[in-house]
Formats: C-alpha cells, sequence, structure tokens
C-alpha cells in the first residue's frame, strides 16, 4: 500500500475530484498527504487587471498558490477522518507546463513519495492540441506511479 501520496493541487473541479479520490487512498492506508500547487507568474501577464495591484506577478501567483492550498486542506479535512499529518507546498516555475511538470516530478520524488496523484481535463481534438495536457507531461517525466483521475465532463473539440 502506499505511504506518501503526493496531490498537485490547482483549484479547478478537476484537482478537487483528484484531491478527493486521494483522500480515500489515503485514508485507507493510513498514507501521508503532501498537497502541492505548482505556480507560474507568467501565466498573470495576461490576466484580468486585478492581478496588476499586485507588487508583482510573482507575488499574486504566491498569493493565489497559497489560497488554492488553504482551500485543498479544507477539502482533505472534510473528506476523510482517517487522513493525519498533511503537509503542503509551493513550487514556482517560470517558464511553461513542461517546467511545471518536472518540477512537480522532482519534488515529489525528492520527498520520497510513491504515489502522484492528479487530475486531468480530458481534453480532446483541436482543445488538446493547442493546450497540451500536463498530466500527459507529468506521465512522460515521471517514474512514479501516477493516480490521474479524469474530469466528470471530458471538454469535446
Amino acid at each position: 500500500m502506499y505511504k506518501h501520496l503526493v496531490v498537485a493541487v490547482d483549484g479547478s473541479e478537476t484537482s478537487v475530484n483528484a484531491l478527493r479520490h486521494a483522500c480515500s487512498v489515503a485514508a485507507a492506508g493510513k498514507a501521508k498527504l503532501t498537497l502541492v500547487h505548482v505556480a507560474n507568474p507568467a501565466e498573470y501577464m495576461a490576466l484580468a487587471p486585478e492581478f496588476l495591484q499586485q507588487a508583482s506577478y510573482e507575488e499574486a501567483a504566491i498569493a493565489n498558490g497559497n489560497e488554492v492550498l488553504s482551500e485543498a486542506v479544507e477539502i482533505t479535512n472534510d473528506a476523510e477522518p482517517g487522513i493525519s499529518g498533511v503537509n503542503t507546498h509551493l513550487l514556482l516555475a517560470n517558464k511553461g507546463a513542461r517546467e511545471m511538470a518536472q518540477e512537480l516530478v522532482d519534488y515529489a520524488s525528492q520527498q520520497g513519495a510513491d504515489l502522484l496523484v492528479l487530475g486531468t481535463h480530458g481534453r480532446t481534438g483541436l482543445m488538446h492540441l493547442l493546450m497540451g495536457s500536463f498530466a500527459e507531461t507529468v506521465m512522460r517525466q515521471s517514474h512514479l506511479p501516477l493516480l490521474i483521475i479524469r474530469s466528470e465532463q471530458p471538454d469535446e473539440a
């Protein structure tokens, strides 16, 4: 059975769904959970002006990432009574999805995780071609076992 799960969270419904599955697995095996958010300041450059109130894009990414992690801890606390020892970690990646995926994989390996859990939107067709798949990138870079949970309603092209 797994002893340490690293769960990627981004605040989306798909991520919450994956987190709930991870909580079930962790509770069944009395495993430790580490919730990880990979923040990318570059993503905030093209967003709405409310993020410009932050002193920098990096501060906005960190603030949002900490909020995502706090919400994920609340979900974890409500999900399964048998979970203890939940940790959180915020990673910063300043390039693109490949670097974000590599940061996640490296962190999970360094922490001695034996299962990496993340959600996928299940995009197909043109949307998959345009946006790619973070989960697919993680899968190519990781040597850890992966639990990838699809969204309840896949995006169709």
